[in-house]
């Protein structure tokens, strides 16, 4: 039978594989109940008699320090002792040691080889992270056609961020001609199984109608999934839809909320929702911000965000005011001064200019008055395994 462990999560089958052994019940029956340090009185004799398996799972109690406090250089010592012995997931989570420098140097090339080792052997996870190196260039040449070949092997597995990746060199056409349709293919079965990146992805291409008919409804859809498990970006195009009304009652408080969370999610100047938020809480009463306000924090309690704006749109809080944006408008359009933003102030030997973006629908003001209307060059940046839009420099 084939393992695999993602994570560092001790997975059923690496379990399973120890029951023929004095000790793995008692320890297993331990490590149910959340009692690690029983779990690792009991493990641990089974790992210094040389028991691969059981070395990897003390490997994996040190790395999250479960039973023991955390301690990356004891994860090591035992992940070794097992990858020594041919073991695939042990193989696998020292290669990410190595990635990460936890433990041991960082060192992307003896990642590589220890990557390869467990893929050579089928383990999916491996395959995925070599084909990343490959993808990055991070420890061997860039190369793409490669980093697809891996990426295919464990995505056929059903791994979910293999076939997120895959998804994403289609929608890139990195070592495959660009296919969108590939691409949601591959996301879709990655968001199916839950993971966030992949719902987001697959919300994207409905919003822009890339690979299937444009479809706001269900980009709403995926958008909701991806933001309920805290996804930033996620949180802030779900805004921009409630502010336009885009395969969802419009609702400027919902909209505010979801803005302000995404904000704290991911507080970096990268993040749109900041920006959103300000310009959208200019057009609204004092009472919709509040009411915005008391939903975000209702909104940012784990597994809450799907919860609470269901129960805010049976019932709102608050009476809302007609808005003004129009849903033929940028989604950062939310004033009534059209899609255009402000013209920014001259400045001596410089360029200025203000830039407001829906995706790859981008409107442009100079600091000379003239306004431009274009498109963003689509990119896909494989360090987040995220589809990016990048508007360029004035």
């Amino acid at each position: 039978m084939k393992c695999a462990m993602s994570k560092m999560v001790v997975t059923a089958c690496l379990l399973l594989s120890m029951a023929a052994y004095a000790g793995f019940d008692e320890g297993l029956a331990a490590y149910k109940k959340k009692d690690y340090a029983t779990a690792l009185k009991e493990w641990e004799p089974l790992a210094s008699q040389g028991n691969a398996v059981a070395q990897t799972v003390i490997g994996v109690m040190y790395d999250l320090g479960q039973g023991a406090p955390q301690d990356y250089k004891e994860a090591v010592k035992w992940y070794r002792l097992a990858a020594d012995q041919g073991n695939a997931n042990a193989q696998n989570s020292l290669g990410m040691k190595y990635v990460n420098g936890q433990g041991v140097p960082q060192d992307y090339k003896e990642a590589v080889k220890w990557y390869r080792l467990a893929a050579d052997q089928g383990n999916a996870n491996a395959q995925t992270n070599l084909g990343a190196m490959y993808d990055n260039g991070h420890g061997v040449p860039q190369d793409y056609k490669e980093a697809v070949k891996w990426y295919r092997l464990a995505a056929d597995q059903g791994n979910a961020d293999a076939q997120l990746n895959l998804g994403g060199v289609y929608g890139d056409g990195h070592g495959v001609p660009q296919d969108y349709k590939e691409a949601v293919k591959w996301s879709r079965l990655a968001a199916d199984q839950g993971n966030a990146n992949a719902q987001f992805n697959l919300g994207w291409m409905y919003v822009n109608g890339h690979g299937v008919p444009q479809d706001y409804k269900e980009a709403v859809k995926w958008s909701r999934l991806a933001a309920d498990q805290g996804k930033a970006n996620a949180q802030n195009d779900l805004g921009a839809m409630y502010v336009n009304g885009q395969g969802i009652h419009q609702s400027r408080v919902m909209a505010f909320a979801l803005y302000n969370v995404s904000a704290t999610n991911d507080p970096s100047t990268d993040n749109k929702a900041i920006a959103n938020r300000e310009e959208l809480s200019s057009s609204m009463t004092a009472a919709e911000v509040a009411a915005g306000q008391a939903l975000s924090r209702e909104i940012s309690k784990p597994g809450m965000l799907l919860k609470a704006l269901d129960k805010y749109s049976k019932k709102p809080a608050v009476k809302e005011k007609a808005s003004t944006a129009s849903s033929d408008l940028p989604v950062n359009s939310a004033s009534s001064k059209g899609p255009y933003p402000s013209r920014p102030a001259k400045q001596p030997g410089l360029t200025s200019c203000n830039t407001r973006c829906n995706n790859a629908d981008c409107y442009r003001t100079y600091d000379d008055g003239r306004k431009v209307h274009f498109q963003a060059k689509q990119k896909f940046n494989p360090l987040n395994s995220q589809f990016e839009w990048d508007s360029g420099s004035c």
